[in-house]
């Protein structure tokens, strides 16, 4: 028998083997990680000699930090502090307000939402560049900072036979890393990393980071981690195994499960809800693999699921909701890629057929499909808000995206929802290869005179994404030079030019001067649209109609800018 699959207890029995899955620090301290739930429930299921326990260091981190700031063992400098030094009480009151356990009400009193909600970004800022700092120099032949060691000490208690990391934002590589490293220098157990940030740029992160574990998995990791744990760790013949052999980086094959049913449900159990930054706990679920359209040519992140769209049966997904609402568990956040119209209706039948009474958010694209008489339904079955991937007001710029989207429809969809009484959140990308001033412009223009009916922009500058359509046929996109800024643990940061359009300083520049009127939107709190989580949470306890009777005060927009064809400057979009 394999010696990572059966080892005895001193009476001669065999003894469960134990298996620890690791969420490295530090990312939105709102709700639980999912990854990690969903591979333990899967493996205690299909392997009953393996016992899986989930440790959560990024909510562990955060309570740690804050444990040193009251104590006086760590200081937060005073430019960091808006405020200087006479915030540092305020800061040390942020888990609670979030947590709902202040006199000031997350719920009523939006001055404290703001006040809070940016002294949590700023410490999650801080503390994410410091660690990442601490974590690299690790590889460099550094000692461990005092959190780290702690972290490491933590784990190690947990005397598992095998770990597994499990990682979603480009930030938490580094700790990964680190921490993976020194499990196999100080233990011979094995180490196994996975995650969507692993959907492109694996065997580039192995390479950076040569040391950090025995495999990477690209893709699904159910049954890939069932397989190793099966064979001792052997990356043979695992999917989407990524690895070293004979001092080569080498890659297996990766497959898609059609039926994800027999995945089963996450499992939450030995994560402690109340730890959240959140005044009563909200749940990420993922009711399907992939995304429906696959042809956003700016996107890879369809790419993690293999150019495949998988749903659960919505039998499944009833009994899994139904689960967490026997619990006191009520809030749900839908994480999927995209839900398709026609999949949302059926869901929301389902939910309401059910007679669940729950709350949850979803990301889909706004196209005409999307009819009063479903997003009516969508509301009924508790849809809070959408985040809809917009990117553009421009026609031009939404067909090179291919986005399948037409400009007049997503303005009907919008106001069919509010009306509804969901609330729109929307995708905004400046500086699309070959966008203009004046096409921004209009993007910006659309928003203006849509804003009764979207209460927030999520936005951001196009980035070129090694793998997209975009970066596969430059030519085509007027992309006439691409190449890598800067090396990155997962392939390095991409700048490009283009044959017309804004240069970078000129998109930087515009999109800068816009940030007042994007931070406008929301009705209730400036900062609410940072944490998803607490929209809907707010959202839900105020009400459609209470949040459309905020008032809202938005910056004059000048949407004037360089005649068409004319390189425009930074464009005065604001006045």
């Amino acid at each position: 028998m394999n010696d990572l699959i059966a080892r005895s207890n001193p009476d001669g029995s065999t003894r469960r083997q134990k298996l620890l899955l690791i969420y490295p620090p530090m990312t939105t301290p709102t709700s639980p990680p999912l990854g990690a739930p969903m591979l333990k429930g899967y493996i205690e299921r299909e392997l009953p000699n393996w016992e899986v326990k989930v440790l959560d260091l990024n909510i562990w981190c955060y309570e740690r930090v804050f444990e040193m700031l009251r104590s006086g063992f760590i200081r937060i400098p005073d430019e960091y502090l808006p405020g200087g030094q006479s915030a540092l009480a305020s800061l040390l009151e942020v888990p609670d307000f979030f947590r709902g356990k202040t006199a000031r009400d997350f719920y009523a009193d939006p001055a404290a939402y703001d006040q809070y909600g940016e002294l949590l970004l700023g410490i999650t800022h801080i503390m994410s560049t410091q660690l990442g700092n601490e974590a690299n120099s690790i590889h460099q032949g550094a000692g461990l900072s005092p959190l780290l060691a702690e972290a490491f000490k933590l784990i190690l208690e947990e005397k598992a036979d095998c770990y597994g990391f499990s990682m979603i934002f480009n930030q938490q590589l580094p700790v990964g890393a680190a921490l993976g490293r020194l499990l196999r220098q100080e233990t011979t157990s094995k180490v196994f990393f996975g995650g969507s940030c692993f959907t492109a740029g694996a065997e580039d992160f192995l390479r950076w980071y040569p040391h950090s574990a025995d495999v990477i998995v690209d893709g699904d990791g159910e049954e890939p981690l069932k397989q190793l744990l099966l064979q001792g760790g052997s990356p043979e013949n695992v999917p989407g195994a990524v690895f070293f052999e004979d001092g080569e980086v080498k890659r297996n094959t990766s497959e898609y499960r059609r039926d994800i049913d027999a995945y089963g449900k996450p499992d939450f159990g030995n994560l402690q809800l109340d730890r959240y930054y959140s005044p009563t706990p909200v749940i990420p679920l993922l009711l399907s693999r992939g995304c429906y359209w696959r042809r956003c040519t700016f996107c890879v992140h369809y790419m993690s699921a293999g150019l495949t769209y998988r749903l659960h049966g919505l039998e499944m997904v009833i009994d899994m909701l139904r689960g967490f609402v026997e619990q006191g568990i009520r809030h749900f956040s839908f994480v999927d890629e995209m839900i398709a119209p026609g999949h949302f209706a059926k869901l929301a039948d389902a939910i309401i057929e059910s007679g669940l009474d729950i709350s949850y958010y979803a990301l889909s694209k706004p196209n005409r499909t999307f009819t009063p008489e479903i997003l009516a339904k969508m509301a009924r079955s508790g849809c809070k808000y959408l985040l809809w991937g917009l990117e553009s007001g421009t026609q031009r710029i939404l067909d090179l995206m291919d986005k399948g989207t037409r400009i007049e429809d997503v303005a009907q969809v919008l106001r069919n929802a509010h009306s509804a009484g969901i609330a729109n959140h929307v995708y905004v990308i400046c500086g699309f290869p070959t966008e203009t001033a004046e096409e921004f412009g209009n993007t910006l223009r659309f928003l203006e005179e849509n804003r009764e009916y979207i209460y927030s922009i999520h936005r951001g500058t196009f980035s070129l994404e090694p793998g997209s359509p975009i970066y596969k046929e430059q030519e085509r996109f007027g992309v006439t030079r691409a190449w890598m800024a800067q090396p990155t643990p997962l392939g390095g940061r991409w700048l490009h030019e283009t044959v017309s359009g804004m240069n970078r300083e000129q998109t930087q520049n515009i999109f800068q001067s816009v940030q007042p009127f994007f931070r406008r939107f929301n009705p209730y709190a400036v900062y609410l649209a940072n944490y998803r989580d607490h929209a809907m949470l707010v959202y839900d306890k105020l009400g459609a109609e209470a949040m459309k009777q905020m008032p809202r005060e938005f910056p004059a927009l000048n949407l004037s800018v360089a005649p068409s064809g004319v390189q425009a400057t930074t464009a005065d979009l604001l006045s």
